[in-house]
């Protein structure tokens, strides 16, 4: 039972077939001179002896032919082409035919030169040395399919004719069973040759599965490298921020037990406030980076108008430092929201390292596509390092690592979402003048409806205010600290929070009138969840005004509250932005 790998795409099929083709053609063109020696020494021999039985003329005259070929084929091997290609295969496929046709029609002229019309036995000799002849070249010559099938064809072809056209009866017969032969030659040789480029073909595979084993652990190797080096420096990112908290706590307590003056304790606040804003803003860069590499939000392309998208940037950007140049015709095809983080990511990127002047955001439309540029007047960035600066916690205009100048994360994540857009970034930068970060994404089918492009909340951007005095919160929180935390900020603003340690706790109450609003984190001890506890309070108080707040809001929890009349708010949740739901949700 034989073996054909079959690749999986017929360009790989080609490919195979192209180098097995390859590697024969060298077996059967490769230098064989002890074999030819060999074998003229032999053909001397068969010479002398009809020579003597026979025509010393013939013999000599077949002698010389053999010598021709056999002083041909030694001195003056076959010189492949190097390298073989797919335009000069078949040309020396083609010469290596020729050269083994001419070397064995020659031996096969002995059925003519050498037969003898009036000898019978003579005739049967030549007849059963021509055999011999075949059955030898036949495993000796080539590789070649067709130049050992035409091979075989002029070595027995003429003693076959001399014998059915001149031959005694025994030689008659002789003669057919060496058409015989010749059937049963051609197909041995077939047979050999199919074989001989199926174990070619196996050995390929083993190879090139070995050489995709060794390049796969190389791969393997350089993630884990990759991933050792971004866990070593998130490790130490998030370190900082968080010693510096710990640092400015020891500092705050220090400070109010000595009853040092307002102004003082407030910048401890302020540094404090700081650290954990730099602390919430990489762990969030990193939550990101896990959910693109998770594919954990699918790509839906839809159209996108650029204008609105990028005017909206240029006034969350304030001080009238982002100017935008889109024409009102710009939609593109893409998915909205990695279009808006990739776009974030660069503008937040070029306002950091542009202590002064603008950033541009510039739309033009190139063929069938849209480029879209974000040119700052900023630092620039060296041709040398340009390669590195989409890479993990890379701040070329950063070394000392200052927390509030970012992490090095954010063209980690452009380059992420280009990746899953298909897109390919470009920068063009020089020290001192500026950077332009551009990629182009495809136009809009024509007719196609145009996505909502969300607008900043108003109220958001408006200063916060505290809810309604008394306001009575559920709050369902198994996490101590984190409940402690809001618990006493409601009661900053003047409201009555409520703690409940998990599901169960908050149903065994006794009743739910006297609440105002529920905030029930997700992620709870007990049979029931947060989504399941809210549904329940739902159940039995329709009106009760619910809020889930949790670290595993995503997409399809965010569809599943607006579907239900619930809010939703993913940890860590900023003061101002509970403040802002509370107020709408007391309405």
């Amino acid at each position: 039972m034989s073996f054909s790998p079959t690749p999986a795409h017929p360009e790989a099929a080609g490919a195979d077939r192209f180098a097995i083709r390859c590697e024969v053609l060298r077996l059967s063109a490769q230098p064989s001179g002890p074999v030819l020696w060999v074998q003229f020494l032999l053909d001397c021999g068969v010479a002398a002896l009809f020579a003597w039985q026979y025509s010393v003329p013939h013999a000599a005259a077949w002698l010389a032919l053999i010598a021709a070929t056999t002083a041909w084929r030694g001195f003056f091997p076959q010189r492949l082409p190097v390298p073989l290609t797919a335009d000069n295969l078949q040309p020396a496929l083609r010469q290596h035919t020729l050269r083994i046709a001419l070397h064995e029609g020659a031996h096969g002229l002995a059925g003519i030169l050498l037969f003898n019309p009036q000898d019978p036995t003579s005739q049967l000799m030549i007849g059963l040395v021509v055999m011999a002849m075949t059955l030898s070249s036949a495993f000796s010559v080539s590789y070649h399919t067709p130049a050992m099938q035409l091979a075989i064809a002029l070595l027995l072809a003429p003693v076959i004719g001399m014998g059915l056209a001149l031959g005694a009866p025994v030689m008659k017969v002789l003669s057919l069973l060496g058409i015989g032969l010749l059937a049963m030659v051609w197909k041995l040789v077939s047979e050999r040759s199919r074989q001989l480029e199926e174990n070619i073909g196996l050995r390929h595979n083993e190879s090139a599965l070995r050489q995709q084993a060794l390049a796969g652990l190389r791969e393997a190797q350089q993630a884990e490298a990759e991933r050792l080096r971004f866990f070593s420096a998130a490790n130490h990112d998030l370190r900082q921020p968080v010693m510096a908290m710990g640092l400015q706590a020891e500092v705050l307590r220090q400070q109010l037990h000595a009853g040092e003056d307002m102004a003082r304790v407030m910048n401890t606040v302020a540094a404090l406030s700081r650290a954990q804003q730099a602390l919430e803003g990489l762990t969030n860069q990193l939550l990101e980076i896990g959910r693109i590499e998770a594919a954990a939000d699918p790509i839906a392309p839809v159209a996108v108008a650029l204008a609105p998208l990028l005017n909206e940037f240029a006034r969350q950007a304030g001080s009238g430092r982002v100017r935008v140049r889109c024409p009102a015709t710009a939609v593109v095809w893409t998915d909205l929201v990695a279009l808006r983080r990739i776009l974030g990511n660069l503008v937040d990127n070029a306002l950091k390292f542009t202590p002064r002047g603008r950033v541009l955001l510039a739309c033009r439309q190139r063929g069938e596509s849209w480029r879209i540029e974000v040119r700052d007047a900023g630092i620039g960035i060296a041709p040398e390092a340009q390669d590195r600066v989409f890479g993990d916690f890379e701040q070329v205009g950063n070394v000392e690592r200052n927390l509030q100048r970012g992490h090095g994360l954010g063209l980690a994540i452009v380059r992420r979402l280009a990746l899953r857009l298909g897109v390919e970034m470009s920068l063009r930068s020089a020290p001192g003048r500026g950077s332009v970060f551009a990629f182009a994404l495809p136009a809009a089918p024509p007719g196609v409806p145009l996505a909502p492009t969300p607008v900043a909340d108003a109220e958001a951007a408006q200063a916060p205010q505290p809810p309604r005095p008394g306001l009575v919160v559920l709050v369902v929180e198994d996490n101590a600290v984190v409940a402690d935390g809001i618990a006493a900020l409601l009661r900053l603003w003047g409201a009555r929070p409520q703690l409940c340690g998990s599901a169960a706790e908050a149903l065994a109450l006794p009743d739910l009138a006297p609440f105002d609003i529920a905030l029930c984190d997700i992620r709870l001890p007990g049979q029931l969840d947060g989504i399941a506890l809210a549904t329940e309070l739902q159940r039995r108080r329709p009106s009760l005004p619910i809020a889930l707040v949790s670290a595993d809001i995503d997409d399809a929890t965010r569809q599943l509250a607006h579907e239900r009349g619930w809010q939703a708010l993913r940890k860590p949740v900023q003061p101002a932005t509970l403040q802002a739901l509370l107020r709408r949700l007391q309405r």
